[in-house]
């Protein structure tokens, strides 16, 4: 999965019909809460989307996700069930919680849509060691810099010497540039310069571009 190869832009993108057509038309952030990526201790990830419902009815969403889910779950049996956990909506703003049995899964469901038109437009969600990050073709020949201290890994080999180290790599533009928040296990301990440190173990994307990298205290 190499980043260069990938064609951006919300132009040309089409993004998950169940989940993002209809809750990104509240255009990002709202005043209530921010979406959230939100990895569990076993390794899930629950996915909580906060946005501007428009016209859609709650019960109309609801019966879209399902049935994008099951189609999800149906061709994808081994890895572990994608659960919808609620949908609620109130004074404007839907809430959808969704839980994923691992980040692949994560990734899959969510461009579910995108790799029916175009492979090159999948925009990545990883989540594992420095050194499976590596084995699966991701490029890490970025620069980190310190999220609370001083202090830079310079490209590649720097990366790479923590290869025991859990990173994230994110590509915002799965969520159309809207704010994200990705809550975390350990501390980030090295960002890129698209990350923002929101708490001690948060931090928060906005906008598109580069993927994100939040590298992980051990």
């Amino acid at each position: 999965m190499k980043n260069g190869n990938r064609i951006l832009g919300s132009g040309k993108r089409i993004l998950l019909a169940a989940l993002m057509v209809f809750l990104l038309a509240g255009c990002g952030k709202t005043a209530v809460e921010t979406t959230t990526i939100a990895i569990q201790k076993d390794g899930s990830i629950e996915h909580t989307v906060v946005e501007e419902s428009g016209e859609m009815s709650a019960d109309l969403l609801k019966s879209m996700i399902e049935e994008k889910m099951e189609a999800y779950n149906d061709s994808n049996s081994g890895a572990g069930d994608v659960t919808l956990d609620s949908v609620e909506l109130k004074e404007g703003v839907v809430k959808v919680v969704m839980t994923y049995p691992d980040a692949a899964s994560f990734e899959g469901f969510m461009n579910m849509d995108v790799v029916e038109v175009d492979p090159a437009l999948r925009a990545p969600f990883f989540y594992g060691t420095v050194e499976e990050a590596y084995m699966q073709g991701f490029d890490l020949d970025v620069a980190l810099q310190g999220a609370e201290k001083d202090g830079t890994l310079q490209g590649k080999n720097d990366i790479l010497a923590k290869s025991d180290s859990k990173i994230i790599i994110y590509d915002n533009e799965m969520n159309l540039g809207a704010a994200v928040q990705i809550r975390l296990r350990k501390k980030p301990l090295y960002i890129s310069d698209n990350v923002t440190v929101a708490g001690r173990k948060l931090v928060e994307i906005s906008g598109t571009g580069a993927p994100a990298y939040i590298l992980l205290e051990n």
